[in-house]
């Protein structure tokens, strides 16, 4: 790079695009403390220490002021005429170094083209490892630079601006690409994210780890199955040896994303199989499509086949026949086949929570609203997950069902609450 500037210099010439606030009622985050630390990619300490030194220079001038869709006044710091003047000064000297001033400013402003052309190689590396994250990473994963050129927040983490991404996957060569995301596959294996990992898996080139990972972190993964995991699965090609369990897993995903005709297809190679148990699960994905498409009496009779050809009973399988049954509203059937299963020996906790939520559906659609609380009850006692929304909406519509207006309001509120928390943690 043809020069640099300090953190100093830096912050002055971040302030002299905000002057024009200096007497406004409000103003923008960009001129207070936090605001200065995050264009900046330095840290709010940092930004303390750096302030207080222009302060008493004379240079900036700290006043209490409204912040744009903030409730309080926050300090808040701009230019005086002094600082006004090193501002110009610094710019001068900048255009004198070749040094592009913008690059040192606030990242998420900054165009692709221009940061890109004022960085040396060493920059351009951590950058383009940075680009190919989809997720915030910690920044002491990669290298640090000479100048402070990703944005860090108080957690440390980066998140590095779309834009900014978007322009450094069309600037790398594919064998840089390849390289970036097999560091990051490896970083995510690190941090026990098995989403991300199998996702740069893939963009590496690296196969047969991906194929591997999804054939043994399926079940996992799919617990939050998503359009963004079925496009994951979906680019995993899977080898002769793995074919029967990537094929299900992506059947999977695709049924739970919604992609309807993309499981069909993935039933169907399954039941192209040698293998008797890919073939059953290619007939099981079937039923399980035809459900969802309405086609119940069809679906009913492909999970009744598998019943027949499987060597032992499924307590899965039953439960996906007793909700067939429920949606067409076969209840007594279905309350039977549940029944039946908690005459057996059902000890896996996901699948008691299912049985009762199942049995509750089914008093709850035949107006038994005491017996439906019971078993909804039942089914959070058995969940790992206690907080589950889905379960809290039953026993509210139970509760109103029973006239329990204040209960059914109370579940609907828990509910919310849930569906919110988990929102914010995706």
């Amino acid at each position: 790079m043809p020069g640099t500037l300090t953190v100093g210099e830096r912050i002055v010439l971040h302030l002299g695009q905000y002057s024009k606030y200096l007497d406004s009622y409000d103003a923008p985050l960009d001129v207070s403390q936090d605001g200065i630390a995050s264009a900046l990619r330095i840290s709010r300490a940092h930004a303390a220490i750096e302030l207080k030194k222009l302060k008493e220079n004379g240079e900036v001038l700290e006043k209490l002021v409204h912040i744009k869709r903030g409730k309080t006044k926050r300090k808040a710091y701009f230019l005086t005429p002094a600082g006004e003047e090193r501002a110009s000064r610094v710019r001068q000297f900048a255009e004198s170094e070749g040094i592009e001033v913008q690059a040192f400013l606030d990242l998420k402003k900054c165009k692709g083209p221009e940061l890109w052309s004022v960085l040396d190689e060493a920059c351009r590396e951590v950058l383009g490892q940075a680009g190919v994250f989809r997720r915030p990473f910690r920044r002491d994963a990669l290298p640090e630079t000479t100048i402070s050129l990703l944005p860090v927040d108080q957690e440390g983490m980066v998140d590095l601006p779309e834009p900014l991404k978007e322009y450094g996957a069309t600037v790398l060569s594919e064998e840089e690409l390849r390289r970036y995301h097999s560091f990051a596959a490896d970083y995510w294996l690190r941090e026990g994210d098995y989403r991300e990992r199998l996702y740069h898996l893939v963009a590496a080139g690296r196969g047969k780890e991906a194929e591997m990972l999804l054939s043994s972190k399926a079940n996992v993964l799919l617990a939050n199955a998503d359009r963004d995991l079925h496009l994951i699965f979906s680019s995993v090609t899977p080898s002769e040896r793995y074919r029967g369990r990537v094929l299900f897993a992506q059947a999977q995903a695709a049924l739970r994303a919604g992609e309807l005709d993309a499981a069909l297809d993935r039933s169907r190679e399954l039941q192209s199989s040698t293998v008797p148990g890919e073939r059953v699960n290619g007939i099981t994905m079937e039923g399980l499509v035809m459900r969802e498409k309405g086609e119940l009496v069809r679906a009913y009779a492909l999970l009744e086949r598998v019943r027949d050809e499987l060597p032992e009973p499924s307590a899965l399988l039953e439960c996906e026949i007793a909700e067939t049954l429920i949606r067409a509203e076969r209840l007594p059937e279905a309350r039977g086949v549940l029944e039946n299963l908690l005459t057996g020996e059902v000890r896996e906790a996901d699948q008691l929570e299912r049985i009762f939520y199942l049995l509750g559906m089914t008093y709850l659609r035949s107006g038994m609203a005491h017996e439906a609380v019971r078993s909804f009850s039942k089914s959070r006692g058995a969940a790992r997950d206690k907080e589950n929304g889905e379960i809290y909406l039953r026993l509210s519509d139970a509760y109103s069902l029973m006239g329990m207006e204040e209960k059914a309001v109370e579940y609907a509120q828990r509910a919310k609450r849930t569906r919110r928390s988990n929102m914010g943690k995706t």
